[in-house]
Order: C-alpha cells, then sequence, then structure tokens
C-alpha cells in the first residue's frame, strides 16, 4: 500500500518503522533533523513541511494513496491536515490521533471524511477502569465479536506452583500466552507454571475471574479505594472514568493550575491533593498506602515505576505504571507492576489494529505487542456458511471456534455456521501468514 504519515515523533516513527517493512511510506514533519534521521534509518520517503499548510503537499498533487495517518500532538494540526489532503491527493481512508474527548461524540471527524479516529488517552483510562471488575488480573481486553475476553494475571499461589497449563483449562476457558521473565510463548498443555508467571487467560469472564483469584492470593479481591498520581491530561481522563464507580478516589499532583483544574472537572467526585508527592510523606499524611490500586501517570517510566515500588514498601500490593516506552514493559512486569500503555503506544497499535482489521475481521495486539490474535465472525449471508475449512499452520499459532457459545480447538477440518468466530493466536513474528490465511478464507 501506499501510505502517507503525517507527523514524524514517537507514533510517527514507530508507525514508520513498522509500515515502511512491507508498504510504501512517506513521512511529512516540519523538523529537517528528524526526517534526515529517519531517511538514513528506514526505507521512507520524507518531506519537510508544515502539514496544516496546503503547500506542503504540492509535489503529492493528483497522487493517490492508500491511507492518510495524521499523528502529531495537535488536534487542530491533524484534523485540518485531513481536511487538506482531500484537495491536494485521492486518499482512499484516513486515519487520525485525536487527543479531545469531545470529537468522539461529535460528527466532526466524518464531516471531513475520517475513516477513523483514535482517542488513545480515553483507550489507556478504559484498559485501568476494567480492572475494576478483575482485581487480580494484570490485564483485560476485550473483542467485538465475542463477550469473551483476553486476561492476564500472575502466578502468585503456592497452590498453583508446579501445576500443569492443563490443570486450570476447563470449558470456555483456555490458556492462550505465557509470560516467563523476559520470554512469551504460546504454550503446551503439559507445561508446568512457575512462580511470577503471567498467564493468558481467553474465554468466559465468570469462569476467568473465579481462576483468577485461585492463581493470585496476593492483589486485592475489590477495588474500592485509589489513589492516582498526575493530574494532567492522562491523569484526569483515567479519574473521570472511574468516578464513574462505587469508589474512593484521590488525585496527587504538584501543579497548583492542574489541581484547580482537576476540582472544578471532578467537582467533589475526588479527592484533589496539591502535594511535591516526591516527598514520601504523602503516603501517610494522605493515607495513600492504605489504598487498593495506585496508579502512576508521568510521561516519564522511571518516575512511575519508582513510585510504584515506593507504593509496594509502604503496602499497596496492585501498582498500575503507566507504559510509555515499550523497552519498561519487560522490568514493570518483572517488579510486579501492571503495565499500562501510555497514549502514544495506544496510538500506535490501535492504528495497527485498524489497518490489519476489517469488517469481519478484528486483529488485536497483546503481551506488549510480542503477540497477536485475529479473529472472524461469520455473519449472515457469509459465503464461508456450510464451507468446510481447515487451519493452514502447525506449531506457530494456537486456534479455537466459537460455535453456540462454545469454545473447541481448531485444529481439523471443521464445517462453519452462522454465528461461529474463529479465533487464532500467534507470535506477531508469525503474524503474517496467519493473516494471509484468515483473509483467504
Amino acid at each position: 500500500m501506499d501510505i502517507i504519515i503525517a507527523g514524524a515523533g514517537r507514533v510517527g516513527h514507530l508507525l514508520s518503522k513498522t509500515l515502511c517493512i512491507k508498504h510504501n511510506v512517506t513521512v511529512i514533519d516540519k523538523n529537517h533533523q528528524v526526517l534526515q534521521a529517519l531517511q538514513e534509518n528506514l526505507d521512507v520517503l520524507t518531506i519537510c513541511g508544515d502539514i496544516e499548510n496546503p503547500e506542503t503537499y504540492n509535489s503529492l498533487l493528483n497522487k493517490s494513496f492508500d491511507i492518510f495517518i495524521c499523528v502529531t500532538d495537535s488536534d487542530e494540526a491533524n484534523l485540518l491536515s485531513a481536511l487538506i489532503s482531500d484537495d491536494a491527493i485521492d486518499v482512499k481512508k484516513k486515519i487520525i490521533r485525536l487527543r479531545n474527548e469531545y470529537f468522539a461524540k461529535s460528527t466532526i471527524p466524518q464531516k471531513l471524511g475520517i475513516s477513523d479516529a483514535i482517542f488513545p488517552f480515553s483507550a489507556t483510562a478504559l484498559s485501568i477502569k476494567a480492572l475494576l471488575d478483575f482485581p487480580k488480573a494484570n490485564n483485560v481486553k476485550e473483542f467485538l465479536h465475542t463477550d469473551f475476553k483476553l486476561i492476564s494475571v500472575f502466578v502468585q499461589s503456592s497452590d498453583y506452583e508446579g501445576k500443569k497449563i492443563s490443570d486450570l483449562e476447563c470449558e470456555n476457558c483456555i490458556i492462550v500466552g505465557l509470560e516467563r521473565e523476559k520470554e512469551f510463548l504460546l504454550p503446551k498443555k503439559d507445561e508446568v507454571l512457575k512462580e511470577r508467571d503471567l498467564i493468558y487467560f481467553f474465554g468466559d469472564s465468570n469462569i476467568i475471574r473465579k481462576k483468577c483469584e485461585l492463581v493470585d492470593t496476593k492483589m486485592p479481591k475489590k477495588i474500592t479505594k485509589i489513589a492516582i498520581f498526575g493530574a494532567d491530561t492522562l491523569g484526569l481522563e483515567i479519574a473521570k472514568v472511574l468516578i464513574e464507580r462505587d469508589i474512593q478516589l484521590k488525585v496527587i499532583e504538584s501543579d497548583d493550575a492542574l489541581c484547580k483544574r482537576a476540582s472544578e472537572i471532578l467537582q467533589n467526585e475526588a479527592s484533589v491533593i496539591n502535594s511535591h508527592y516526591i516527598e514520601h510523606t504523602v503516603f501517610e499524611d494522605e493515607q495513600i498506602r492504605r489504598s487498593d490500586m495506585i496508579i502512576s501517570t508521568d510521561i516519564k517510566d522511571e518516575e512511575n515505576i519508582i513510585r510504584c515500588l515506593e507504593a509496594k514498601e509502604r503496602g499497596v500490593e496492585k501498582t498500575v505504571a503507566i507504559n510509555n516506552n515499550t523497552e519498561h514493559y519487560e522490568l514493570m512486569h518483572k517488579l510486579g507492576i501492571v503495565a499500562a500503555r501510555g497514549s502514544k503506544a495506544n496510538a500506535y497499535y490501535a492504528i495497527l489494529e485498524k489497518l490489519g482489521s476489517s469488517s469481519v475481521i478484528y486483529e488485536k495486539h497483546y503481551c506488549g505487542g510480542r503477540a497477536a490474535v485475529f479473529s472472524r465472525k461469520i455473519f449472515k449471508n457469509s459465503p464461508l456458511i456450510g464451507k468446510t475449512v481447515k487451519p493452514s499452520f502447525d506449531t506457530i499459532a494456537q486456534s479455537f471456534i466459537l460455535k453456540e457459545g462454545r469454545l473447541y480447538p481448531f485444529v481439523e477440518k471443521i464445517t462453519l455456521n452462522e454465528n461461529d468466530v474463529i479465533f487464532v493466536f500467534v507470535l506477531t513474528s508469525k503474524e503474517e501468514r496467519i493473516k494471509n490465511w484468515i483473509y483467504s478464507l
């Protein structure tokens, strides 16, 4: 495909690096040095210019592109560039990143012909909110075509160390991933569990919730008291979704202006504490140590890690660190910290998943992007109804089929019926073969 990426910041750079392997990528940014570094390391075409200036697109006039992606930090710039691109070039699909949740409720993106709008701050907040329903979980992921969920949990029970994967599985509850130290694998049934293994359950959420309570006896059974460190855009977005639930919420922030804004927006639904929270006394003075969960939202991963460790030292077991840099993902897990994707990481993966999905096929990444799951639902009038298919892979993936509410291993020929859903779990390094197979059905 021919792809334009407007914005060469962290998200634009990651997308360029991933997409240029198989596609023709053009990157637009006004920072000449950043573009020069991109050209030296990646096979991309660069254009130096302001994406809000129509003249920037002169070299692309009357050309056709499959996808136009706008990922600068400015909503206005992203929206305007999407509008300008209509006059300058022929684009089949437009994807933009937006910070302001207002646009999610408005018709502005649709009026500008935007195919997909990504709201990464909201996505991060909702991923943390999901932990309230699954207190033991490390992460919770939902899917379009089913109520089944993908939920990860650490093995933190002496009763389950030494147990096999098969001992934990049952009808509508399977294990589709295991992270051990720095390695991720699709485990075999006879794989023996070790302490601090992170296992990925897939299936009925009620069953998985009970399994999590057995596997992890360390994390709280219920989350009713939460402290958020940081009241900038992300911290405030998280607070806004959490106050919808019956919890006690405290927001700790050192900046006076951010505290004032948080108080105005949250009203009396949360306690906003103006504190230079680098001082250890805040855990005692404000009773933060009594929280069931703390969330650190700094843009620096190092600050988030330190704050989570401080909380653990004071008895808070459930700690969540915003993970802005994927290089710190494994370290957070090793320290027993929940690594929640930051806004930039969420934008990157959300866009990749949009590009890898269609109206009938859905792609989602998990385990820090090291694994992917593809799902395909058999809708009414699908040409696949009544067709017999078989998986075209052996050891590189795990595949299942959901039939009439029950999950079955998909290891041999099977006849497809309306409302069946195929699921294939695969290492990201092998996902292209699976993607080709599921699209070719």
